[in-house]
């Protein structure tokens, strides 16, 4: 049966063979090209930690935005985070008044950027502005510190996990779920009914094949990401999120082709849901502040299965990477059971 379908679904499928391979490594080559140097585009990226006036003076030249920590530099993809110190105004004025006197005390402001050029260069100009002050006496009223953060994320590497994720999008939604609706459709699954192979082992050898077919994709994929992007994600962290994310949407699926029985229906769902849980779930922006959509992205799981696999790059926005996703798997399998139950009491009551 496996080596049937497997047959069937994806050696002879024209269809498969694009959607989870060749469509998912145009895609990447497209969007890398077009926002693969979006900081080319856009105004530099600043945050910044502590209350001060000063920080006025910076925003008619970066988007300026207040932080946290300062981990949100690789979160936010800022080109630079300045932390100054509690009480910046008032201790900056005392510094300048008393720079001539044994009372002068410095006044401390750190400076953290990432790896990629343009946050050095971001880099450069905040230590010169800073050391403009400096400049005004004799003595130094700024103390700069400045500190590199190691880990950034290329959009490339931002753009991975998306394709992965996707590949088990296409396969659950126009393969696994819409082909259980046809075999229903044509008869074929009654006809199984009434010989010793059981409905319940053609099932589960069905989502292995669709495994089997997420995860040739994903190391096709992943090996071209590699090879032109210079792609190096975490392969265990990958696998873990890859796995967990199959039986998430393959869960889903089933309980789709469980509970509708019009294949066209099937179809037009799978694409409305395709949509939805790739561009409400930041496959290709961060969609935290747009609002319904910032919050649709917060109950899906692509979100979590995304941005799980994102961390392998040092990059994470949300949490509960596993909680929400397994709600879903949850909530599928509890439908499924219920309409079975169902089903089976209407057909005893009919006898």
């Amino acid at each position: 049966m496996f080596q049937a379908l497997f047959k069937i679904e994806f050696l002879r499928s024209k269809e498969a063979t694009f959607w989870i391979i060749v469509f998912p490594i145009l895609l990447t080559i497209l969007l890398t090209s077009i926002f693969g140097d979006i900081e080319k585009n856009v105004k530099f990226r600043i945050g910044y930690i502590g209350e001060n006036k000063f920080i006025e003076n910076l925003k008619d030249h970066f988007e300026v935005l207040k932080v946290k920590k300062v981990e949100e530099i690789v979160e936010k993809n800022l080109d630079a985070v300045i932390v100054f110190e509690d009480n910046f105004d008032l201790k900056l004025q005392r510094a300048l008044i008393l720079s001539k006197t044994k009372l002068f005390k410095p006044v401390n402001v750190e400076i953290f950027y990432t790896d990629k050029e343009y946050s050095k260069v971001v880099k450069d100009i905040l230590v010169n502005i800073f050391s403009s002050l400096n400049a005004l006496n004799s003595e130094k009223e700024v103390k700069l510190k400045v500190n590199e953060r190691k880990k950034s994320i290329s959009y490339s590497q931002f753009l991975y996990a998306s394709i992965l994720v996707m590949n088990i999008m296409s396969v659950t939604f126009f393969s696994f779920t819409s082909q259980i609706s046809f075999y229903k459709r044509r008869g074929l699954l009654r006809r199984l009914k009434c010989t010793p192979y059981s409905l319940g082992k053609f099932y589960f050898v069905y989502a292995l094949v669709s495994l089997v077919q997420i995860v040739f994709a994903s190391i096709i994929f992943t090996l071209f990401d590699f090879l032109v992007y210079g792609v190096k994600p975490d392969v265990l962290n990958v696998s873990i999120y890859m796995l967990f994310g199959s039986v998430v949407f393959l869960s889903l699926g089933y309980m789709i082709a469980s509970l509708i029985e019009n294949p066209d229906t099937i179809v037009v769902l799978g694409n409305i849901l395709f949509q939805v849980f790739m561009f409400a779930g930041g496959f290709y922006f961060d969609v935290r502040n747009a609002g319904i959509i910032g919050t649709l992205s917060k109950i899906i799981p692509s979100t979590y299965l995304v941005d799980g696999i994102r961390k392998s790059f040092g990059y994470s926005v949300y949490e509960n990477h596993f909680l929400i996703p397994l709600i879903w798997v949850i909530f599928s399998i509890s439908i499924v059971s219920l309409s079975s139950i169902i089903k089976r009491k209407k057909a005893s009551s009919n006898i």
